[in-house]
Formats: structure tokens, C-alpha cells, sequence
């Protein structure tokens, strides 16, 4: 009887551990994606995820993404995470 108890306090504090864990890693996932994402100039992007000087464009099928404001015929790129 000792042995289970011992075992099942053990089970039950692994658990915790790991559910404190996992609530800590949920709470800061969007804290680790944003500071990952960082434009070539070193600033931040914008609500959209554009970097200064892109436009933040519905391309129709192709979703929303980032085009450079200045060139019309220039490429766009998805959104930074």
C-alpha cells in the first residue's frame, strides 16, 4: 500500500509539473512568434505583418500579402508571422 501511495504522489506531481509547463509554453506562443519576426531594416512589422514600405494586399486567390508600395510590377510576399 505504501508503494502505491508513493507511486501515485509521483504520477500525480508529473502531471502538474507538465500541465504548468504546457500552460506557460500556450501563454507565451504568441510573445515567441512576434518577436521572431523581424524585417531586413531591423523594425518590427506592422498589424498585418507588413514591414515599412509594403502594402498590405488582397491578391483575390492568392489571399492577403505584402507588396512594396513604390513599383506595381514588383513581388509580393506573405504576411511575417
Amino acid at each position: 500500500m505504501k508503494k502505491c501511495v508513493s507511486s501515485c504522489t509521483a504520477i500525480v506531481i508529473a502531471f502538474f509539473v507538465g500541465f504548468g509547463l504546457g500552460i506557460l509554453t500556450w501563454a507565451n506562443r504568441d510573445a515567441m512568434s512576434a518577436a521572431s519576426a523581424i524585417c531586413t531594416d531591423g523594425s518590427r512589422p506592422d498589424k498585418h505583418g507588413c514591414c515599412p514600405g509594403e502594402v498590405y494586399t488582397d491578391m483575390g486567390d492568392l489571399g492577403f500579402n505584402c507588396c512594396p508600395g513604390d513599383s506595381e510590377d514588383s513581388d509580393c510576399f506573405p504576411p511575417l508571422k
